[in-house]
């Protein structure tokens, strides 16, 4: 995990993890992730992990943590790079949750609109890998 106390910015390079805990953000058919999941939550953000120096163990963990908290399923993730997400008004900051996930991180700029933050999330889903199953024991 990244040193709290040295918080680097988010490179454009960087892999990000979207955690998805909800079965309708991606299609069965095909694991391809759905708008939905790149869709803000009431603060206008959109939380995603920084894979920077980070275990593969250590992403699944918090992946588990977050569905665990929210009280849901954790059906995978979705990987996207960071700067897929610097596209219009969006940005990647680092957020980090200490101690448990100094790799969080927050996408800003989404527009209040719905219509307009849709538009993105459209494009952020394009761009982001197909959903990663989590392994069962991590």
């Amino acid at each position: 995990m990244i040193d709290a106390n040295e918080m680097p910015p988010v490179d454009d390079d960087e892999q990000l993890a979207r955690f998805i805990v909800n079965g309708n953000e991606y299609r069965r058919t095909d694991n391809s992730v759905k708008p939905k999941l790149f869709m803000p939550y009431k603060h206008v953000v959109l939380s995603v992990n920084r894979h920077r120096d980070c275990s593969q163990q250590e992403i699944w963990k918090v992946g588990r943590d977050v569905a665990e908290t929210r009280k849901r399923t954790l059906h995978g993730r979705a990987d996207i790079l960071a700067r897929a997400c610097r596209i219009g008004p969006l940005d990647v900051l680092p957020k980090p949750l200490p101690p448990a996930n100094p790799n969080h991180a927050d996408v800003t700029g989404y527009p209040s609109v719905k219509e307009e933050q849709l538009a993105l999330a459209l494009k952020l889903a394009a761009s982001a890998s197909k959903r990663i199953d989590a392994p069962e024991h991590v």
